[in-house]
């Protein structure tokens, strides 16, 4: 008897008015934050934003000379660090609805390995050339957008008189390898075992 009176009610509620309420949208607060953006125009591919990403959202990925940044959506708990610790500002956070939208879910988060593979993985990603060594030409893990930003802020922040020592040999060094600056700049050499030993000159008096 019991589900011959569920089913009517069933029926019966296909023609009722539904019971619940419409409740218009409030508005976000200041401090709400959302899906973070990234400038690839502004980004060097430091790694900042990987290193103080708590969550593992932000992953950073080293494949032959290339760096590619992404941002895994279903990982992103929308804390801001991200945003906060870039040095060149090319994060921010968008200030969207509080649930992604689908497309955003889709184009940023984890893929469906049915409908998706390889390359045509829908995803937010920001590539970037790795840097390769002045000297002996080997890949090394940094991006040359961002050895450019350090070459030029520090020869920007040299004083007039050390500026003018500085020329293309030297200048060269800093987009050079750790193994190529020992070799080319330690007068000792590379290793331990060809340091000379001798004793300390008495200071002058």
């Amino acid at each position: 008897m019991s589900r011959i009176r569920t089913a009517v009610e069933l029926f019966l509620n296909l023609f009722r008015k539904p019971v619940t309420v419409h409740e218009s949208y409030g508005y976000l607060p200041d401090t709400y934050r959302s899906l973070p953006r990234r400038d690839a125009e502004r980004c060097t591919g430091c790694g900042a934003c990987y290193e103080r990403c708590s969550s593992g959202a932000t992953r950073l990925t080293d494949r032959d000379d290339r760096r590619t940044v992404s941002v895994d959506g279903y990982n992103c708990i929308y804390c801001g660090r991200c945003a906060d610790v870039c040095p060149e500002k090319a994060l921010a956070l968008s200030f969207e609805g509080m649930a992604p939208p689908k497309d955003d879910v889709e184009r940023l988060g984890r893929i469906d390995l049915n409908r998706y593979a390889g390359e045509d993985a829908p995803r937010e990603d920001t590539t970037l050339t790795l840097q390769r060594c002045s000297i002996c030409g080997e890949i090394m893990p940094v991006t040359e957008k961002y050895l450019e930003v350090i070459r030029r802020r520090t020869l920007d922040n040299l004083q007039p008189d050390t500026a003018k020592l500085i020329d293309k040999d030297m200048e060269k060094y800093l987009t050079a390898c750790i193994a190529c600056r020992q070799k080319n700049s330690l007068i000792w050499g590379t290793h331990p075992r060809k340091w000379v030993r001798a004793p300390a000159e008495e200071p002058a008096k």
